[in-house]
């Protein structure tokens, strides 16, 4: 009888343990969920906290990569299109935060209240590290005609300032408002500069005249380097029609890739779907 018990006893132990560890499975798919709904994500980078910022959640249009064929999304299961976002990185150390791209702003952008979320206002951030002078990367930096980000220092490769300052009034009109806007606060660097936090400026042209990349510790800050990672990161010679360059684009972008597997870096791309890193 006391054998009959003991056996008994193990197996309701045993039902229980998997019990929980399934409650817990559960648990996890739904934290990662809330998080993939809320558009937070992060991770720890040696000294440094990354929270990775859905600003607006999306799909890409497979019909933006006008040389990729319909066998080649047919195989890869795209025809619905690739899953993407528009994001920023927000990166913090010690009292120092830095904002990467500020996203497309407007009534459907979720920065301010992602960021009113982690406890912080607009004036918090010191710095703000643009990738480039698309619209969906500056456009939360203006709210109407008055700037958004009063106390930060802006810095932007000088390639790419002057590359739109070259181009038609009508194509670069948000960017000079914007940049007007700023002029009290914005810094220029040169490629392989060193910015405050310790980051280092990459080049990555291309997609636009200097469009930059980014590196802290083990993290890459790619920008617009991949627009769609289930068709780029199969075929990186594939560009969307948005890359102002498609030959330098291509070559910037096998570079980069290659560099950060021969040094085991975690990539952050302003388009990466949920969860916003990858390795």
């Amino acid at each position: 009888m006391k054998l009959v018990y003991l056996c008994l006893t193990t197996m309701m132990l045993i039902l229980a343990g998997c019990g929980n560890a399934a409650r817990k499975s559960g648990q996890e798919q739904s934290d990662a969920k809330l998080l993939s709904e809320q558009g937070v994500q992060v991770r720890q980078f040696g000294a440094f906290k990354v929270t990775w910022i859905q600003d607006v959640a999306t799909k890409q249009s497979w019909e933006i990569f006008p040389d990729a064929d319909k066998s080649l999304i047919d195989s890869l299961g795209l025809q619905d299109g690739i899953p993407s976002s528009i994001s920023t990185y927000l990166i913090e150390k010690d009292s120092c935060r830095i904002l990467f791209d500020t996203g497309l702003g407007g009534k459907n952008s979720r920065l301010l209240p992602l960021l009113d979320s982690l406890g912080l206002q607009p004036d918090s951030i010191n710095y703000l590290y643009l990738t480039h002078l698309h619209g969906d990367h500056i456009g939360g930096m203006m709210n109407g005609d008055d700037i958004v980000f009063g106390h930060a220092t802006v810095f932007l490769a000088k390639p790419e300032y002057d590359g739109w300052m070259k181009m038609d009034a009508e194509k670069k009109a948000q960017v000079v408002k914007t940049m007007n806007a700023y002029k009290e606060q914005l810094q220029f660097f040169e490629f392989g500069d060193t910015l405050p936090g310790g980051v280092i400026t990459i080049d990555a042209v291309g997609h636009t005249p200097g469009h930059t990349a980014y590196q802290l510790e083990n993290l890459l800050i790619i920008g617009d380097l991949i627009h769609g990672a289930a068709l780029q990161m199969v075929r990186p010679e594939i560009c969307p029609t948005y890359d102002m360059d498609k030959q330098i684009a291509i070559k910037s972008r096998k570079r980069l890739l290659k560099y950060a597997e021969d040094n085991d870096l975690v990539m952050a791309g302003m388009h990466l779907p949920y969860p916003g890193f990858m390795e």
